[in-house]
């Protein structure tokens, strides 16, 4: 889009989700700082609930989860977003709150650089 001196400005664009094929919803409880995390694996990568990472190790120490998805972006670390059948797998683990029905995931790796 332009901005009112005609300059283009970069437009922030939200990734696609994962693709919902049947390898990308296993879902798998792993042990992660000591506590329970559900995480998929997708292309390769294991990959946590942000939303519950957030709940567990960062939700008494920042202002809420907006302010963690701001400083992602300015580290450079692009979550990548869950798909229906993701979604609806996390809330029945109860990973997610019922009315939620998007989510992110991120690698534990960039969690913790996040959260360092």
């Amino acid at each position: 889009s332009l901005s009112p001196n005609n300059q283009t400005k970069p437009v922030y664009c939200t990734p696609n989700p994962v693709p919902n094929i049947p390898e990308n919803n296993q879902v798998s409880l792993i042990d992660y700082r000591c506590a329970k995390i559900a995480a998929f694996t997708v292309e390769g990568r294991q990959l946590i609930c942000l939303p519950q990472a957030f709940e567990l190790f960062l939700k008494h120490l920042v202002g809420g989860l907006h302010t963690v998805y701001t400083k992602l972006k300015r580290l450079e670390i692009v979550p990548v977003v869950c798909n229906v059948e993701q979604v609806r797998i996390l809330r029945g683990l109860g990973a997610i709150q019922p009315g939620v029905n998007r989510c992110k995931l991120i690698a534990p790796k960039e969690f913790d650089f996040y959260s360092r």
